[in-house]
């Protein structure tokens, strides 16, 4: 074999090594078939939920920063959460900039959850609850507790996040039938499982939550 084919070869070999690389967590978030958007509620919302375990608990820090500029807005928004949940500090400043002069209010619901996290820029999250944007406002008051307290809510969300999700599991709650049996930490952080108080008390399960 000449070195001219030889070399050939390499390069084929270095080309097919790198297209066989699967896809980053941002890049598949990026691509999702049926983005967060309000018309999309009932369609491809497993498939979010299984995107948002891969961001949050694989991407890199470096392309979760890059991700805060990029052109799609969902990309942008969980980008900014995934980093308050990564308690990445350094990100404060970018995230604070979302909150303030990003255009789509799913970024800046998310940013201004993400500074919660990472209990940084009061000053911020309070012109928050000024957003001419309903939500934005609900939310920037109902994360504003978070900067004084000493619970670590973002390690409490990593840990929940850490232990994955099965495909299977998800939707597995359905009206009409019997709850399934859950675990989770309350917001003073203690273990609570349905079935301890299933079926001796009369229980209302109430959570809010912007697809973003």
């Amino acid at each position: 074999m000449n070195r001219t084919v030889l070399i050939a070869c390499l390069l084929l070999l270095a080309t097919t090594s790198q297209s066989a690389e699967p896809p980053s967590p941002i890049e598949k978030y990026r691509k999702l078939e049926f983005p967060p958007k309000e018309e999309n509620f009932e369609e491809g919302w497993k498939e979010r939920v299984i995107a948002d375990y891969e961001v949050i608990n694989s991407a890199e820090l470096p392309s979760l920063r890059a991700a805060l500029k990029d052109e799609d807005p969902y990309v942008r928004a969980i980008a900014a959460y995934a980093l308050g949940v990564r308690s990445d500090k350094a990100s404060a400043d970018a995230i604070a900039e979302l909150v303030k002069n990003d255009k789509e209010y799913v970024v800046r619901i998310r940013a201004v959850e993400a500074l919660a996290l990472l209990k940084m820029k009061p000053e911020v999250i309070e012109l928050a609850q000024k957003d001419p944007e309903p939500g934005v406002p609900f939310v920037a008051k109902l994360v504003a507790g978070q900067l004084k307290s000493e619970v670590d809510y973002a390690a409490q969300i990593r840990e929940a996040y850490a232990g994955g999700i099965q495909r299977e599991a998800i939707g597995s709650a359905a009206l009409g039938k019997p709850a399934p049996n859950f675990t989770a930490l309350t917001l003073d952080g203690k273990p609570f499982e349905l079935s301890s108080v299933l079926g001796k008390k009369p229980i209302a399960i109430y959570f809010t939550a912007f697809d973003g």
